[in-house]
């Protein structure tokens, strides 16, 4: 598939001053170097097909932005190759591209001719803008009076509105309320629909799981693997809770789900079992189900929490229980080394509707401040719903009655 976006030993480096007057002395070559370099991105290599939806990850000062900045023409690079084939519009932090000064109306017919739009060009697709950012009584105002919310509207309305290529989201979506975040996804479903390429930066791992087909890893300016989402976000957190990983020698079996946690217990197996007691990974729809822990305790522990997650396969989030969230709360505190126990969650009636599933088990301490894991198991067991059930879609099997009243008009 032809490269919308592709990269070859692509850097970036700053000169660091200690002091601002070093710039300037350095720059009528009054002595040595007074710099330090720092190297935003290093030796990034990238191929991004057309119509791909990549999503891009990574801490705090992993180049995320930086290499969005290069794409969008923002700065350039100071070493390597950058490749873009196509119009790019960005939304990067908030008010980049505004002029605080400017009405929203001014900055539309700004913006829209640094992406080559003429006056008449824009007044056609105006009211649109508008529409979308919901700013009627507002775009006449500067844009130095908005909210972040306001600006985020507006940025976004433009962006979408001048029909790019190439769409690039640097973490605008973070300060949107939910309507307006929920409508903005529905722009991009839409710009994903077409075939268009969009690149999003973003923390909340939820949205770049169900939305990027493809997934890039930064740290510390270098990529550090791209690839499906599934095995990028495993990496990912991995990475983000390498200081509380449990060690090998507390892992059980031979998973290489994400896990981590202080580790006074240790969950050792998860399983299933049906009606019948019998231990499976297969059910049908409606049917009583029995999801079972075995834990041991390496160290005492006050506040205890155990908990499942049930998530499809393509990582929507179908429920979380615990035995603390409940009618009747319970907490466990555990004394003794080497303890070993059962925690078990019964479910009368298990409504999924047919496909594949994973639980995630959860073992917090939650016995003051905010919980902290004990041991957290990402994907800890995998199960199926059988296709036994079918005339209904989604996730959840409904009960439902249907009645049709009708009457004649005389």
């Amino acid at each position: 598939m032809s490269a919308m976006i592709e990269t070859a030993n692509l850097g970036k480096c700053y000169r660091i001053y200690n002091h601002p007057f070093h710039r300037v002395r350095e720059a009528l070559k009054l002595g040595k170097n007074l710099h330090r370099e720092f190297w935003a991105l290093k030796n990034i290599y990238l191929h991004i097909s057309r119509g791909a939806s990549f999503g891009i990850i990574g801490p705090n000062g992993a180049g995320k932005s930086t290499f969005l900045k290069l794409l969008s023409g923002i700065t350039q690079p100071t070493e390597g190759t950058l490749t873009v084939n196509g119009t790019v519009a960005s939304i990067l932090e908030l008010g980049a591209g505004f002029h605080h000064d400017f009405t929203g109306r001014s900055n539309v017919y700004l913006n829209c001719a640094l992406q080559g739009y003429t006056h008449e060009d824009t007044n056609r697709i105006l009211p649109e803008i508008i529409e979308f950012a919901e700013l009627h009584d507002f775009i006449d105002q500067p844009v130095r009076m908005y909210s972040t919310g306001m600006y985020l509207r507006l940025a976004f309305s433009v962006a979408t509105a001048v029909d790019p290529d190439i769409l690039v989201v640097d973490e605008a979506l973070s300060v949107g309320d939910e309507y307006f975040r929920n409508k903005c996804l529905d722009r991009m479903n839409e710009f994903k629909a077409k075939g268009k390429t969009i690149l999003i930066v973003s923390h909340d791992l939820a949205t770049i799981r169900h939305f990027c087909t493809h997934v890039a890893l930064f740290d510390q300016g270098n990529l550090l693997a791209a690839g499906s989402p599934e095995e990028i976000l495993d990496q990912y957190l991995e990475m983000a809770h390498k200081n509380r990983i449990l060690h090998a020698d507390q892992r059980s079996g031979s998973s290489t789900s994400p896990r981590w946690g202080t580790g006074e217990v240790q969950v050792e197996q998860v399983y299933m079992r049906d009606a019948n007691g019998q231990t499976t990974d297969v059910f049908d729809t409606n049917s009583p189900i029995t999801i079972t822990a075995n834990f041991r305790v390496h160290r005492p522990v006050k506040g205890v929490v155990f908990g499942f997650l049930i998530f499809r396969s393509d990582g929507t989030y179908v429920n979380g229980s615990n035995h603390y969230w409940h009618d009747t709360p319970q907490i466990f505190h555990f004394e003794n080394d080497g303890e070993i126990g059962q925690i078990q969650c019964e479910i009368t009636r298990f409504p999924l509707l047919p496909g594949h599933y994973y639980i995630t088990s959860c073992c917090y301490n939650n016995l003051e401040g905010f919980p902290q894991a004990v041991d957290h198991w990402e994907r800890a067991l995998t199960f199926t719903i059988s296709e036994r059930m079918t005339g209904q879609h989604g996730v959840i099997a409904m009960d439902t009655a249907w009645n049709l009243q009708r009457q004649m008009n005389r």
